[in-house]
């Protein structure tokens, strides 16, 4: 019998709103990290504690300090940061045997990835970014914890028959790493070659993809991922579009930001399965582009379309991969049936 979270919606809502605000009135120079860990959070978390939610955001410090260091030792030479971030990719994908240090893997190689291409291609501060970062971090915590003590989850009845499937550990094959190696690694080779920053988050579902056990997997996420990370640019541009000239209304936008987050938190509370994966996805793929391009001037739509489009591109170069080695598996099948 599957137990609804009757409060979620309000807690996913409220956590996410008030963060996002945060970004915004803080006035920090990357507000978008309290779009991205809130969302991640909420729709992928399951120990609310304050050690699981450390736990589930440390990882992610640690991986972005450390690539700060590997840019300003190596700064010249990006040869050498590159060949390090392999072997970093590398050894995250080795330890990945479960579904969970799967989804855990995703925001540390991500972040890793941002500091690398921004260190190379702008002027920012990056100590200040890792700094920010922290005060990220800190402030979902604390959002987060706030929002569950007001909205408190039920306690589920523990898994019958062992572990549950998140957690039942895979055989991590050479193919498997070198998968994700030539994805992921070519993914950071072209951003740190074509000055294309708003590219980087493009590299979220080459990451979720390339890190799948087997094709049938890396094929359902390229898929799902298409459906959900066009259509929240889409659901983002109806969003500034609908606010459009009020956005540096701080009670209108929180208005407009908690209504559309509730719409999707619902429905995704709803759900189950793939559908509720979906309805994750989508927060996220809305949240992002509107934290990053919406300020109290202008709406960022010429953004937004370019986001979508980057995207879109991307996506369509895995199902490219993905048919291409198809149809060589299935030339190899014939081969061996005939011989």
């Amino acid at each position: 019998m599957i137990n609804i979270d009757k409060n979620e919606a309000l807690r996913v809502t409220l956590t996410i709103t008030l963060c996002m605000l945060a970004g915004k009135i803080l006035g920090l120079n990357s507000p978008v990290y309290l779009a991205l860990y809130p969302t991640i959070v909420m729709t992928k978390g399951k120990d609310y504690s304050w050690c699981g939610l450390v736990k589930m955001l440390f990882p992610t410090l640690i991986s972005a300090s450390c690539a700060l260091i590997v840019t300003e030792l190596f700064h010249d030479h990006p040869f050498i940061i590159w060949t390090v971030s392999l072997i970093f990719f590398d050894q995250m994908r080795r330890r990945a045997n479960t579904r969970a240090k799967l989804g855990g893997m995703l925001m540390p190689t991500f972040n890793w990835i941002l500091i690398i291409v921004f260190s190379q291609h702008t002027t920012a501060d990056m100590p200040m970014r890792i700094h920010e970062i922290l005060i990220s971090m800190t402030i979902t915590i604390l959002m987060t914890k706030a929002m569950v003590t007001l909205f408190p989850k039920p306690k589920y009845s523990p898994a019958p028959n062992g572990k549950p499937p998140a957690l039942m550990p895979q055989n991590v094959t050479y193919q498997n790493r070198f998968v994700s190696l030539g994805l992921i690694g070519g993914g950071l080779a072209f951003l740190m070659i074509v000055d294309l920053i708003s590219a980087t988050f493009c590299m979220v579902p080459v990451i979720a993809a390339a890190t799948q056990f087997n094709r049938e997997q890396f094929y359902q996420v390229v898929k799902r991922r298409l459906i959900t990370q066009v259509g929240g640019c889409a659901i983002a541009v109806v969003f500034s579009l609908f606010i459009a000239g009020h956005q540096d209304t701080i009670s209108y936008y929180a208005l407009g930001l908690g209504g559309l987050v509730y719409i999707i938190a619902f429905s995704m509370a709803q759900s189950q399965g793939i559908s509720r994966d979906i309805h994750a996805d989508s927060l996220l793929a809305t949240m992002l582009p509107i934290q990053l391009y919406m300020t109290s001037t202008t709406l960022g739509l010429e953004s937004t379309y370019l986001r979508a489009w980057e995207l879109a591109i991307t996506l369509g170069i895995l199902f490219i991969l993905h048919q291409l080695t198809r149809s060589r598996d299935h030339h190899d099948q014939k081969h061996y049936s005939h011989s």
